[in-house]
């Protein structure tokens, strides 16, 4: 009767925890597909624009280092239900916005709060389900996140092209409150949570993760990932809405239906704990290099399948990512896993704004060539840190 009790409650935990993660993690990628929008009806540079992303991603970037150790000390579901809710306000508020500058600061904020349940629910998921399964529900994790960029990025674009921008940021805010709300009722309570002697202790132990030379590359890897992933599909919405594209606002969200790809993080989590980590995390890397390859050819069916693989590659990399760092983290989780998404955001930061000069002096082939030196480099980290 317990096993059985057992396994209802690892699957209410892993349902709400996907559910509260679609809701709000989404707002990050709300304003992609809506860039040309934005620049024209603040009247921005393509590069200023951007701002509206990487600026996010910083600050979720940033937050992570406090979130982490935090909730080492005070626990997972409190940080990320109290983050989630207070995600509500900034949300709402940019819809109500005239000012570019404005509109930039309240982004800001929100990536503060979506760094709540970002940096936490991974090191959630290491202490509270078994080694046996962790990486089929690491796996459904990466699944929601890939969720989460699909709504965010399509459901964007579709109410922005049908309505406007504004109507996307009351609907995400709605959103953010049922995921919080969602997560605050029927997310069980940590049972193998060990709680941190103190907040400074906690922020040592997360400083000691630098000594373990895996960690370090699975950090790297991290960077990586995003960086590629974000630098390439910020900039493809400008790519394709110019000549002889020509696509429109809600075409340009309908793009991000690639994501679909994201079915195989489930599928890449069990499959790096029968053949390895690393095994897995190096097939991801190579499909993605064969997507970016992909998307240098002038057809718009060849760019699509460019993209198609590009997510296939890094949806499969980062559960068996996730899942290395988690194996070779053996305390203060909630730091280490704080640290790897650190270095993931900060690279979705970088891959959003710095491609933007490649893009200006280049174009398209600008961007890529940034995306292919990303993608040797979390190639090099595996060969040598990771081993």
């Amino acid at each position: 009767m317990l096993k059985i009790c057992d396994v209802k409650r690892d699957k209410r935990a892993i349902a709400t925890l996907c559910f509260g993660t679609v809701a709000i993690i989404s707002d990050i990628y709300v304003a992609q597909p809506i860039l040309p929008l934005l620049s024209t009806s603040f009247g921005v540079s393509h590069t200023v624009a951007s701002l509206a992303v990487s600026l996010n991603i910083l600050a979720l970037s940033l937050a992570l280092l406090v979130y982490g150790p935090v909730s080492d000390y005070a626990g997972r579901k409190p940080v990320m239900v109290t983050t989630g809710f207070l995600l509500v306000i900034p949300t709402l508020s940019i819809a109500f916005t005239h000012n570019f500058t404005i509109f930039l600061v309240l982004r800001t904020v929100q990536g503060l709060f979506v760094a709540g349940i970002a940096a936490i629910a991974m090191a959630y998921i290491n202490e509270e389900f078994p080694s046996a399964i962790m990486g089929r529900m690491m796996g459904l994790y990466v699944s929601s996140m890939v969720a989460a960029g699909f709504l965010g990025r399509v459901l964007s674009g579709v109410l922005a092209g049908t309505f406007s921008w504004r109507i996307t940021f009351i609907v995400f805010g709605i959103l953010n409150l049922l995921g919080s709300w969602i997560m605050f009722y029927f997310l069980p309570a940590s049972r193998h949570f060990k709680r941190s002697s103190g907040l400074l202790n906690a922020y040592g132990e997360m400083l000691k993760h630098f000594r373990n030379r895996r960690l370090a590359g699975a950090f790297i890897i991290a960077f990586t990932l995003f960086f590629t992933f974000t630098g390439a599909f910020t900039y493809i919405t400008f790519y394709l809405s110019a000549p002889p594209f020509n696509l429109s606002t809600v075409s340009l969200g309908l793009i991000f239906t690639v994501y679909i790809t994201g079915v195989l993080s489930p599928v890449a989590g069990s499959l790096s704990g029968r053949f390895g980590r690393r095994a897995v995390m190096g097939s991801g890397l190579m499909i993605a290099a064969l997507g970016i390859s992909l998307t240098m050819a002038r057809s718009l069916a060849v760019i699509i399948a460019g993209l198609l693989f590009l997510c296939a590659g890094l949806f499969s990399t980062q559960p068996a990512a996730g899942s290395f760092v988690g194996d070779n983290a053996k305390t203060s989780k909630g730091s280490a896993t704080s640290l790897y998404l650190f270095s993931y955001y900060i690279g979705g930061s970088a891959g959003a704004f710095l491609p933007g000069f490649l893009w200006n002096a280049y174009g398209w082939p600008g961007v890529l060539a940034a995306c292919f030196m990303s993608i040797a480099i979390a190639f090099l980290s595996l060969a040598t840190l990771c081993r």
